[in-house]
């Protein structure tokens, strides 16, 4: 028993210098704020892969239309999609001289990218997803950033939309944990995360990082790519400005959140960087001794104690973590919403974590 105390007293040490560590990093990162277009001067590329993505193609292109900032390419590559996708890009070109169809050899998400950056002629390329939607000054807030900071690798924030709903809500505080601390982490100068939905790099370092992004994986080429760019000693911030959202889709149902979180998780195997290591295995550890202490409540009553403290612990914790970026997420009610998500999530972490091991994915679209 004193064994298990012990534990659990050397992870609580350990998940609280990790929180810490981001909320510091974060109170680090200054808020930017755009110039104005006249610093803005060289092509950026932005990169985005299409697999039967037509209607949220549509979406994008006429967002897209509308940036501030216009001295860009728009890379659609079409990932063999079924549907009306490609006819669509064709038939948008005429409207907009600035889209290059790009019709992906190979197959697969990973591979569409890799095709679409080769033929990419600015020196910033931009990624995003189709069904994402960026700001009005996206563009101009990460051209205005690189030309201030000129960083290989820039991590860009990303949020939820959906509807207005419990599983909704759920959603946006746990996807918005992610994207705090891969800022806090950045902020702290050991950056271990971040998402291809909203990535900003060089060209000369994605090139430099070929050898380093697993072509044999299905996915994880953006986190692959920050390893790389981080092991050869190359700039990565955060751009903390509320102009360089883009705006994803939540997950529909609980079983499309799993898939796409067992996605993420499979490739973790791969992992080189010690501080994302660390990282994965001080919250997995930390989930998986608060379910371990829940079953043995009901054995014994001190087991229960403990229980209840750490969980506890964990919960104001992360609460005053979530608190301190609410503000420029947007979050609201923190407080009850982190308790029901410190609830749920030692069991969605341990079946995910557990699962992606077990079970590799064997799809990527």
């Amino acid at each position: 028993m004193w064994c298990l105390i012990g534990c659990v007293a050397l992870v609580c040490f350990l998940y609280f210098i990790l929180v810490l560590v981001f909320i510091i990093g974060w109170k680090h990162i200054f808020p930017f704020v755009p110039k104005g277009n006249e610093s803005i001067k060289s092509l950026i590329s932005v990169v985005v892969a299409c697999r039967n993505e037509e209607k949220h193609v549509r979406q994008l292109i006429a967002c897209l239309a509308q940036q501030s900032n216009q001295n860009f390419e728009l890379i659609l590559v079409n990932d063999h999609s079924t549907d009306a996708t490609r006819n669509y890009i064709k038939a948008a070109q005429a409207q907009y001289p600035k889209i290059q169809l790009v019709d992906a050899v190979g197959y697969g998400k990973k591979n569409a990218l890799k095709e679409g950056i080769l033929k990419a002629a600015g020196n910033l390329l931009v990624t995003t997803d189709a069904d994402c939607l960026p700001s009005y000054h996206w563009l101009e807030s990460i051209a205005c950033f690189q030309r201030k900071n000129n960083c290989d690798l820039i991590i860009c924030p990303v949020k939820l939309s959906g509807k207005d709903s419990f599983f909704t809500y759920i959603q946006v505080l746990e996807f918005t944990s992610l994207v705090a601390s891969a800022a806090g982490a950045a902020g702290m100068g050991m950056p271990i995360l971040c998402n291809g939905a909203n990535l900003v790099f060089t060209k000369k370092a994605w090139l430099a990082s070929q050898d380093d992004l697993h072509p044999e994986e299905q996915s994880g080429d953006d986190v692959f790519l920050l390893e790389s760019v981080k092991k050869r000693g190359g700039k990565i911030r955060f751009l903390k400005s509320e102009s360089a959202f883009v705006t994803t889709k939540q997950a529909g149902t609980l079983l499309d959140l799993i898939k796409q979180r067992r996605r993420w998780s499979a490739k973790s195997r791969l992992y080189t960087d010690w501080q994302l290591i660390f990282t994965a295995l001080v919250v997995f550890a930390m989930c998986l001794l608060i379910l371990a202490l829940a079953i043995l409540s009901f054995y014994k009553m001190i087991f229960l104690y403990v229980f209840l403290a750490l969980f506890v612990f964990k919960y104001l914790l992360d609460s005053v973590f979530l608190s301190t970026v609410s503000k420029f997420f947007q979050l609201n009610n923190i407080w009850f919403y982190s308790f029901l998500l410190s609830v749920l999530y030692p069991f969605y972490i341990v079946f995910v974590a557990v699962s992606s091991l077990v079970f590799r994915p064997k799809k990527w679209n």
